[in-house]
């Protein structure tokens, strides 16, 4: 929450608009940066935090962020995904199959002729 209400404050106090608007890309930029090489915990709190000011700055304070959101959305999804990806190495999902489909034994199935339930 610190780090919102950091880039709320550094872009609110920019007087003018296009000011504010120019710091917004900036900080956008930088926090791209970080969603990108960061670790992934440090990265998810910068992420979230900044594209949470981006929405605020863009509803509460009618600046045009819409661009720096859809990048931090695009950089926040990458990230979820590269997490959930070193989760499935740990843990992988056995594949799954259709419950119709008797072809295919039952995963951790002691015999092909037995059911799944």
């Amino acid at each position: 929450m610190d780090k919102y209400r950091k880039i709320l404050k550094e872009v609110r106090e920019k007087g003018e608009k296009k000011d504010q608007e120019k710091q917004a890309r900036s900080i956008a930029e930088t926090m791209c940066l970080s969603v990108d090489e960061s670790p992934y915990m440090i990265a998810m709190e910068d992420g979230a935090a900044a594209i949470a000011a981006m929405y605020t700055l863009c509803v509460d304070d009618g600046l045009n962020t819409v661009a720096e959101y859809l990048e931090l959305k695009d950089r926040l999804d990458g990230l979820l995904g590269d997490m959930h990806d070193k989760m499935r190495e740990i843990y992988p999902v056995p594949a799954q199959r259709d419950p119709g489909d008797k072809s295919m034994p039952c995963i951790g199935a002691d015999t092909a002729q037995e059911e799944c339930t």
